[in-house]
């Protein structure tokens, strides 16, 4: 039977790059994958490179929603199944109640049978945010998805060496897949603003997420 499935993504991208191949999987096995994006991502390039033209803030809202539609085209999502939070990643702290209605409305209108957030042991604060967030609503709704929580920033093996934590879902036969994916969000995998030298995300923090495997926690 299908079943419905909910990514909470912190950021454009973190979707693809924690459960891509999961995705993409869930997708072709029929299941009804919904994603949801916390905040728009719009300071990367300000916070991370100092960068504040080429693109700008705003321009780099809109060019990483228009690379996430793409990367979950191309992941096998309905397009309509797509939620744009649009806040900023400070909002996720000082603006917590109207974040919090947000996530409330987006559980209790889907009722998913699982959920992918990030895990508390996430080194991004943006990311710790989303856990805390969603977690307490999770608490309060009045059903009980099964919880599985990624790692993006942070190594996994030290933050949670408890392996009877750990769920691995191989992705081997869908990584071409999530590759592809991954490729989408140009604007963090290359060189993508003329006052860049290098890309916001290296190729040795990628090779991470493109193995035939991705690990989740409980």
């Amino acid at each position: 039977m299908p079943r419905k499935i909910l990514v909470f993504a912190p950021h454009p991208d973190d979707e693809t790059l924690a459960c891509g191949g999961t995705i993409a999987k869930k997708v072709k096995e029929g299941h009804n994958v919904h994603i949801a994006f916390m905040t728009d991502g719009r300071n990367s390039h300000l916070h991370v490179l100092g960068i504040i033209s080429d693109p700008t803030p705003e321009e780099l809202a809109l060019i990483r929603i228009r690379e996430a539609r793409n990367a979950a085209n191309i992941l096998g999502v309905n397009l309509n199944n797509l939620a744009f939070l649009g806040f900023e990643s400070s909002d996720l702290r000082n603006n917590r109640g109207t974040v919090e209605s947000k996530v409330r409305q987006i559980l209790l209108g889907f009722q998913p049978d699982e959920v992918y957030y990030p895990d508390v042991a996430d080194s991004h604060r943006t990311h710790r945010a989303t856990c805390d967030i969603v977690k307490s609503i999770l608490n309060e709704v009045g059903f009980s998805p099964e919880e599985y929580r990624y790692i993006v920033w942070g190594n996994a093996d030290t933050v949670r060496p408890d392996a009877s934590q750990r769920e691995t879902v191989d992705i081997s036969r869908v990584l071409h897949i999530k590759k592809r994916a991954i490729a989408e969000y140009k604007s963090q995998v290359t060189v993508f603003s003329r006052h860049q030298t290098e890309p916001l995300l290296p190729e040795v923090f990628l090779r991470d997420f493109q193995k035939d495997r991705e690990e989740f926690f409980s």
